[in-house]
This record gives C-alpha cells, sequence and structure tokens, in this order.
C-alpha cells in the first residue's frame, strides 16, 4: 500500500526506473529500524558520493507526508517510517476484492498442468502439476489476467501401443468393467514384463528397438493409420481413464478450460516435421527417422522411422495451434523437472522455425514428492495412487476432528492438508510428504490456516451485531501485535503479484503462514469482545478474515466457518 508511495518519491528523487527501486527496497530486520529501507549504494556511481552522504542528504530533501511520517539516514541505507494509524485506517475498510488488481488486463496466460496418460491411474507424482498449475490460474485470474486452464492428456504414444497390444492380448472384461483403472494398470505392468527393457519410461523409449516395442509401435502406427478395430480399443481406454479422472479433480476442485489430447495435434506436427525438412532445419536418417540438430552432437528426433509421430512432434503441433486459437501472451508448461531437456529442444525447435510466439514459451519444472521409501515406477506396477492418498487423508482428518473434538469438514481439512504441503515448497525444490505433517493443527499446515480462519468467524459471530454496525471506529495508538498484523495484512497485494511474477504459489502459502502466526499472537495478548478498542479489533479481525480467505482460495484451500 504505502509502499508505491515511497517508490514514487524515490523515483522523482533519484531517477531510477520504478522496476529498479522496487527490486532495491528492503525491510529492516528491526522494525524500530523503520518500514522500509532504501540502500543508497546504486547511486554512488551517479552523484559522485558515498552511500553514507547520499542517504544523509536524501533524508534532509524528502519531506513526510501524512503516510510516510518520518525519513531517517542510517548508514548507507535511507529508512522510512510509515503511518501506522493511516495505514490501519486503510486496512480495517477493505473489502472482498482485496489483493485484486487489473495489471493483466487484455493479456492471456495459457497454463498446460496435469495432464496424465491415458490408461494409467494418477499417481502422487501428478499432484504437484495439477495443484501448481490449479495454483497459477487462481493468482492470474486474480491479477486481472483471462488465465487458460489446458489439461494435455498423454493420449497417444509409445504407452498407448503397449496397451493396445496388451489390451488384445490379455484384457480381463470383468475386471475392466469392475475396476478400469487397476486392469489397465494390469495389462500395462505386464507388458513391461514381457519387454524386459532396461530403458525407463519417457522421452528415451522413442530408441527402444526390441520384438516387443515393435509390436507397440506398429499397434500406434495402425491408429494413427485410423484402423477401426485398434480405435474402438482406444476410445475405450480414453473413456475409462477419463472417468477415474474426473473423480480425483471433482475432490480436487480442480477445472480446465480445456482438455485435450496429444493425439488431437498430430497430423499438424507432422505438417510442421514436413516444412522442417523442406526448409532443410531437419535431415533424414538412413531407416527413415527425422531429427534436428540442436548442436553438433545432439540430434533431437521428431519422428520415428515409421513415420509415426513422437512426444515432441505432437508438441509442436499443440503450441502452434494453441497460439493460433488463443494468441497468448505467456505459455507455461508446469512438468516434472526431468522434462527440462524436452522443452528445452521444443523451443529451439520452435525458433529455429521461425515461430514469433516462442519467448513466449516457458516451462516452469517442479522436483519429486518423495513419500517414504516407496518408488513410483508405473512400468513395475510400484506406485502410490493419487486417489488413495486423498482418500487416506480425508480418511485421517476425520479421525483427528473426532479425537480433538472439534468441527469440520474432512474432505475439505484433507484435501486442503495435500494441497498446502505441496504449495507451500518451491515448484523446484522436492516434497518430503507424511500425514503426520499435513494433518498438524498447529503447525506450518492447511489445517491451521482453516483452523485460524474458522477462529476469526467464531469472534466476528460472537460479536453479534458487528455487521450492522458501521460506525467508523477511532484509532488512537496501535499495540505491538495489531502494528504487525495491519502491516502483515497490507502486504497481501504485492505478495500475489510476485508470486505471479514468479510464478511461485510458495510466496502465497508462507505468506498465509506467517499472516495465521500474527493473527494467533494478536488474539491471544489483546483482548476483542468487551475491550474499550472493540469497534476498531472487530474490523482487524475481519480484514484478517478476509485476506486469509482471499489468500487460501489462491491455493485452492477451501474455508469452514466452524473448526
Amino acid at each position: 500500500m504505502f509502499k508505491e508511495e515511497i517508490i514514487g518519491v524515490l523515483e522523482k528523487q533519484t531517477k531510477l526506473r520504478k522496476e529498479e527501486i522496487e527490486n532495491l527496497i528492503e525491510i529492516p530486520p528491526d522494525p524500530d529500524l523503520g518500514d522500509y529501507a532504501f540502500p543508497c549504494f546504486v547511486l554512488s556511481k551517479h552523484f559522485k558520493k558515498s552511500p553514507n552522504e547520499i542517504a544523509i542528504k536524501l533524508a534532509s530533501e524528502i519531506k513526510p507526508t501524512k503516510n510516510i511520517s518520518e525519513i531517517k539516514a542510517a548508514g548507507p541505507y535511507l529508512n522510512f517510517f510509515i503511518n501506522k494509524i493511516k495505514l490501519a485506517e486503510q486496512i480495517i475498510e477493505i473489502n472482498a476484492n482485496f489483493g485484486k488488481n487489473k495489471i493483466g488486463k487484455g493479456k492471456k496466460i495459457a497454463i498446460d498442468f496435469s495432464g496424465p496418460n491415458i490408461g494409467k491411474p494418477m499417481h502422487v507424482g501428478h499432484i504437484r502439476s495439477t495443484v501448481i498449475g490449479d495454483s497459477l490460474i487462481r493468482t492470474y485470474e486474480f491479477l486481472g489476467y483471462s488465465p487458460i486452464g489446458i489439461n494435455y492428456l498423454g493420449d497417444i504414444g509409445l504407452h498407448i501401443g503397449k496397451l493396445i497390444v496388451a489390451y488384445e492380448l490379455w484384457l480381463d472384461k470383468t475386471a475392466l468393467k469392475k475396476d478400469p483403472v487397476n486392469e489397465l494398470l494390469r495389462l500395462y505392468v505386464k507388458f513391461c514384463s514381457k519387454e524386459k527393457s532396461l530403458v525407463q519410461e519417457g522421452f528415451d523409449e522413442e530408441m527402444q528397438d526390441n520384438e516387443w516395442a515393435k509390436k507397440a509401435k506398429e499397434a500406434l502406427k495402425k491408429l494413427e493409420l485410423g484402423d477401426k478395430k485398434t480405435e474402438k480399443i482406444w476410445t475405450e481406454i480414453r473413456q475409462a481413464s477419463g472417468k477415474a479422472f474426473d473423480r480425483i479433480y471433482d475432490l480436487l476442485n480442480i477445472n480446465f478450460t480445456e482438455t485435450t489430447g496429444q493425439s488431437q495435434f498430430s497430423d499438424k506436427g507432422r505438417q510442421i516435421v514436413m516444412n522442417a525438412l523442406e526448409k532443410a532445419i531437419a535431415k533424414k536418417e538412413q531407416d527413415g527417422a527425422v531429427y534436428v540438430l540442436l548442436d553438433k552432437d545432439h540430434k533431437k528426433y521428431i519422428q520415428r522411422s515409421n513415420e509415426t509421430a513422437s512426444y515432441i512432434t505432437y508438441d509442436l503441433g499443440a503450441a502452434v495451434e494453441r497460439y493460433k486459437k488463443y494468441k497468448f501472451d505467456k505459455m507455461i508448461y508446469v512438468t516434472d523437472f526431468r522434462q527440462s531437456a524436452h522443452f528445452d529442444a521444443l523451443f529451439s525447435i520452435l525458433k529455429l522455425m521461425g515461430y514469433d510466439f516462442t519467448p513466449k514459451m516457458v516451462h516452469l519444472p517442479f522436483g519429486t514428492v518423495k513419500f517414504g521409501n516407496e518408488i513410483m515406477a508405473t512400468r513395475e506396477g510400484q506406485i502410490i495412487l493419487l486417489e488413495d492418498v486423498l482418500k487416506k487423508t480425508i480418511e485421517k482428518a476425520n479421525e483427528e476432528i473426532k479425537k480433538r473434538k472439534t468441527k469440520g469438514d474432512a474432505e475439505k481439512v484433507g484435501v486442503g492438508a495435500v494441497k498446502y504441503i505441496i504449495l507451500k515448497n518451491e515448484p523446484a525444490s522436492d516434497v518430503q510428504f507424511s500425514w503426520e505433517t499435513a494433518l498438524n493443527f498447529e503447525g506450518n499446515t492447511g489445517p491451521y490456516l482453516q483452523y485460524s480462519y474458522a477462529r476469526a468467524s467464531s469472534i466476528l459471530k460472537r460479536a453479534g451485531n458487528f455487521n450492522r454496525n458501521n460506525k467508523k471506529a477511532k484509532i488512537k495508538q496501535l499495540t505491538k501485535e495489531e502494528t504487525s498484523l495491519i502491516k502483515k495484512i497490507s502486504d497481501f497485494p504485492e505478495i500475489v503479484e510476485k508470486a505471479g511474477k514468479q510464478m511461485n504459489p510458495s510466496l502465497i502459502a508462507n505468506y498465509s503462514f506467517e499472516l495465521a502466526q500474527i493473527f494467533n499472537e494478536f488474539y491471544h495478548n489483546n483482548k476483542v469482545i468487551g475491550d474499550k478498542e472493540e469497534a476498531f479489533r472487530l474490523r482487524l479481525v475481519q480484514a484478517f478474515r478476509t485476506t486469509i480467505k482471499n489468500s487460501l482460495w489462491l491455493l485452492g484451500i477451501e474455508v469452514m466457518e466452524e473448526m
């Protein structure tokens, strides 16, 4: 809030750009030193003076305002003290739109996230892409952008060829009807055991050459050529998987603008390959495989020797078609860090092909989810199913609610706990998942934040006529806890902007925890109902409640009025 005013003052005095000043401003380690600090080192060259001298000069030149009460030089730093009473007056007037702005008005951001492979169940590894992508969608919407959420299913490719072969050879129709997820998994695992390949699943599978791999590639070619029997099997696999995916998305309360699949971009991808050959950007091997030489030692294959599309063929087609459809200002791919090389190659090839939207495309890689000592490897069937994790977490949440003899919706608590333990970590870092940590009502967890919201709701409910009391609260002085809380609330809009710029929901998650901690400290040390400052403190509780609700909404975590 008041930071913008400080930036404006410094912009006039220093002639630095607004963005540069914003990046330089710091929060002093001790509140007694000020609320904001500007390091003057960057100005030495321009003013031909030491940073200490510059700080003293600026402190004498900048005059206090109604919002900035004092400006002091402290060594090479220029420290600003804001008017806390004025800030408090603004904070207690915030409404449900607090934190929203229109910086993204007229701009479109497309986000490719979740994207499970059909024929395989969603495992715990899918949770990161799914909830990070959803949080980014919410954040960009909050900032005024027009976000586009794309669920890009792996509905074709070598794993589909393997499933089609296994389906024809070993399908148990009764098992498919009863439990399609596990029957398809059984078929895939059986195929892989027959294949006995040392090559792990992923993009390197393209280069496999053995009896079973050839069967899979042949099935895939039949599918791409429109063989009716093969298409029927593929459709049945897709429908069974889609129903299973939808159950999980419903549980997570996650929606997409569109759900597409790699298969929809096969023709466009092959057309791009042909164009690359015509332009001599791509070359053919003797066996017919097409590749692009990204550097002298790195060949990236963009079409198989039997002329069927590979993973990158589909992605080339998808990128071009998405830009044609949406004219996005930014396109974010949210996937596992192990796919970084794939996206580097994708962007390089699009750039070589002359597509001018390429600089607008970015890959947001994330680390792994570690779940005890168990290993996720779909080829071997050793996976932790995401649906099982969510259901077990909800069960444990219900047990915890009963044990604590409190109220609360076990599904909201359980799902919120899973989302928060994922989102509080920066995308690039690994996540160590445990139910004990996730469901703790006292620590840095989803339930703790939900409980803090419920506590604020309870205070306002006990106040009775609070919502009908429109008298303006008079603020004479603030306690230490009140000051900390209003300052933390005022930080929210800036945190949301930073999270959007950095594509990092953990900034919002950790802000939420710090905000809840400060609120609970305020509550324990300041009487609200019945105090002479009741009118002001009730409004401060309301401001906290609004802010924590908005913050949790950005994380996709639902709140409860009672817990």
